[in-house]
């Protein structure tokens, strides 16, 4: 009896173990599951977040794209900046316009106030194209043509030419030169050459150096050079006539830039080396 007992007794206990075990067994399986139910939805999540980081990327890269146009870059003359091609792997790089315009300086004088003297004085120190506007018709005038000739009747008079024509030859011999700086002298005469020169150029002088001189001098210098110039204007008449416009038509035009403080003015009545040394020290900066 008593080995039955306790024999019964083992079987209790060994049925109790088993289940404690199934028990256990069955905990293990849950927890098993629920790692791998977490496993999974961290699996998703990572490819959602990736799915989502690649369609903001796209989203915006496509709207880069869609507004690269309206950020285009403009120079200062309001011309856009030209895109450089793009370095491997990277975007376009801004290049620098090409549509630079030339240096210009205008050379204004009562006429015989030595502006072409001091012209070619800059010309071999400086590096400039020395354009002069009265050369340029004068040889328009020989030209024979109906335009020429037109010229001719007009400075003989000592009348102003069209604006147009005197700024068409002036653009002609700037694009036919190898040079980017230019000194025009005796230009702009009045405040229509002024608007035409800015109208059909497209862009101001760098400034305006103004040889300031009596008209007495002036007068005589003139009256000299005729003798030997062969100029028909070089004559009394032809000489008060030039004085009377430039103070009428060119003074005005001084007085417009002065007060844009674009006007470097020399005392033109002293010896040629004293005006010189004026003259040279307004191109100090181009040296």
């Amino acid at each position: 009896h008593t080995l039955i007992m306790f024999a019964r007794r083992a079987l209790r206990a060994l049925a109790k173990a088993a289940s404690t075990a199934r028990a256990a067994a069955t905990a293990e399986s849950h927890v098993l599951a629920s790692a791998a139910r977490a496993s999974a939805t961290a699996r998703s999540s990572a490819s959602s977040g990736r799915t989502i980081a690649t369609s903001a990327a796209s989203a915006l890269g496509f709207a880069a794209a869609a507004f690269a146009p309206t950020a285009t870059a403009f120079c200062a003359d309001g011309a856009p900046v030209a895109e450089a091609p793009a370095a491997e792997g990277g975007p376009p790089v801004a290049a620098a316009s090409s549509a630079a315009h030339p240096s210009v300086v205008f050379v204004l004088g009562g006429p015989g106030s030595g502006k072409g003297t001091q012209c070619a004085n800059i010309i071999n120190d400086f590096g400039f194209e020395h354009l002069s506007a009265g050369d340029l018709l004068r040889a328009h005038m020989k030209s024979g043509s109906k335009d020429g000739n037109m010229v001719a009747e007009m400075i003989k008079a000592g009348q102003i030419v069209p604006s147009e024509v005197t700024v068409n030859l002036l653009l002609d011999a700037m694009r036919a030169s190898p040079r980017d700086k230019f000194l025009i002298d005796g230009f702009p005469r009045n405040q229509e050459n002024r608007d035409a020169w800015e109208r059909t150029a497209g862009y101001d002088c760098d400034f305006v150096l103004f040889f300031d001189c009596p008209e007495e001098v002036m007068e005589k210098r003139l009256l000299s050079r005729g003798e030997t110039s062969g100029r028909t204007d070089d004559n009394i008449e032809s000489i008060k006539k030039r004085f009377k416009t430039f103070v009428e038509s060119s003074v005005p035009v001084v007085d417009y830039y002065r007060g844009l403080s674009k006007v470097r003015e020399v005392m033109s009545d002293l010896p040629p080396e004293e005006v010189y040394a004026q003259t040279k020290a307004h191109f100090a900066h181009f040296a």
